[in-house]
C-alpha cells in the first residue's frame, strides 16, 4: 500500500521496481551473484512494462494481460507516434528480459548501469511526457 492508504499506481510500482533493480544489480555485481543480476534485469523490464501500462491508462487504454500485452504496448506507442520509445521497449524486452533474465547473458556492470539509466529515463518520460 502507498502512504496515501490506496494501492500504488502503475507508475509508482514502476519507479519502485527500477530503484530495486538498481540496488539488486549493485549487489549482484559486487558479490558476483549472477542470480541477483538476472533478478535486477527482470525488475527493470517490469518497470518499463508498468510505465507503459501507466501511459496507456492515461490515454484511456486498458493494458492487456497475457501473451498479447507486449504487442499491445508497441501498438499503443506507435499509434501515438512514439516510435523511439517503442524501440526502447523492444530493447529492454530483448536485452534485459530475454537475454539476461532468461538466458543468463547479462551485460557487463557498466552495460547494466547504462541500461538501468535508460529504463529510469523511459519511466520518467512515460510519467511526464506521454
Amino acid at each position: 500500500m502507498s502512504v496515501a492508504g490506496r494501492p500504488p499506481t502503475a507508475i509508482e510500482l514502476a519507479q519502485g521496481a527500477v530503484e530495486l533493480a538498481g540496488a539488486e544489480a549493485d549487489e549482484g555485481y559486487r558479490r558476483r551473484n549472477p542470480l541477483k543480476v538476472r533478478q535486477a534485469a527482470e525488475k527493470a523490464w517490469l518497470a518499463a512494462s508498468l510505465a507503459t501500462d501507466h501511459a496507456m491508462e492515461k490515454h484511456g487504454r486498458t493494458p492487456e494481460a497475457g501473451p498479447s500485452a507486449h504487442s499491445a504496448r508497441h501498438e499503443f506507442l506507435e499509434a501515438i507516434g512514439e516510435y523511439g520509445l517503442s524501440e526502447k521497449l523492444g530493447y529492454f524486452a530483448d536485452r534485459l528480459h530475454g537475454d539476461c533474465f532468461y538466458r543468463g547473458a547479462c551485460p557487463t556492470e557498466d552495460g547494466m548501469r547504462r541500461a538501468l539509466g535508460e529504463v529510469r529515463e523511459y519511466v520518467r518520460r512515460m510519467r511526464d511526457e506521454v
